[in-house]
């Protein structure tokens, strides 16, 4: 079909949709279908942005005709298309099938898609922020439907923002919480080293010495193989480096981790964070 086809379709449900009387309820509902039918053209012919506009125009009629879950359907489709061309235009229409999921007690669906409004903010527009705040939105929802395993992966993605972020103290909460979820399950019990490291590389970036090692000493006790672990030894070497204020110890003991264990970005950037506070402390000799 021609985008012609497609344009005859969406002038005949604008006059249905304007239409009054005694039987506008049926031109709502031959409306829809239209706009309905001028998406899906639209969308054949990849006229991205047209297709999207007559979903969000479909969507809007069946939220009068208060067929909000088939509304809600309409608004996915117009975020998929409208994600070729425009994020922002793609994240607003999924925000409204989210409200729509929320306000029917459908909270499966409504995690599900505030989890994908998550990745959108990081992936297409690059707003970390953002993405954390939608993705500890998406965690709680999970909670609530019982599902911890999707759950810890929204708090993984919202924890390692906050650290970018530099909200520290957010990122270790989210990274403890997970670290305690993972040690209820035998499947998940390999993977707390690596929450337990990230967190304390969080609480080394926070300066606390202290409570640094308070830490230290508390994940060995929420994991009883921790204290064997490099990870453990890594975090305690970094540690008496950042106290003793030896810059060399400090890079000994990361390219010694580093040579067996690549780290990532995400942990030389905290890292070097941590360096760079040895830097600057006073010297008093």
């Amino acid at each position: 079909m021609s985008d012609r086809d497609a344009a005859q379709y969406l002038e005949q449900a604008k006059k249905k949709a304007t239409a009054t009387g005694w039987f506008s309820g049926n031109k709502l509902d031959e409306a829809a279908d239209l706009f309905a039918k001028a998406g899906n053209t639209f969308r054949l012919n990849q006229r991205w942005n047209e297709a999207g506009d007559a979903y969000m125009q479909q969507a809007g009629v069946l939220v009068r005709m208060n067929e909000r879950d088939e509304a809600a359907t309409a608004y996915l489709n117009a975020s998929k298309v409208f994600k070729r061309i425009s994020p922002q235009q793609a994240i607003a229409a999924l925000q409204q099938a989210v409200e729509i999921f929320t306000d029917r007690g459908r909270f499966s669906a409504a995690a599900s898609n505030q989890e994908q409004l998550a990745e959108m903010y990081e992936t297409d527009v690059g707003d970390i922020e953002k993405a954390m705040n939608a993705y500890e939105i998406a965690a709680d929802w999970f909670i609530g439907d019982d599902a911890q395993a999707r759950a810890n992966k929204c708090l993984l993605k919202a924890a390692t923002f906050a650290a970018q972020l530099g909200r520290f103290d957010k990122a270790i909460d989210r990274f403890e919480s997970v670290a305690s979820n993972a040690a209820t399950k035998e499947i998940t019990k390999w993977s707390m080293r690596e929450y337990l490291l990230k967190a304390g590389l969080c609480h080394l970036c926070v300066g606390d010495h202290v409570r640094t090692r308070q830490a230290i000493d508390r994940y060995e006790t929420l994991d009883i193989t921790f204290g064997t672990t490099r990870e453990c030894a890594f975090l305690k070497d970094i540690l008496d480096a950042v106290e003793a204020a030896d810059l060399e110890r400090f890079t000994a003991v990361v390219q010694d981790f580093d040579r067996l264990t690549r780290l990532d970005p995400w942990k030389t950037a905290l890292l070097l964070k941590v360096k760079n506070s040895i830097s600057e402390e006073p010297d008093f000799t």
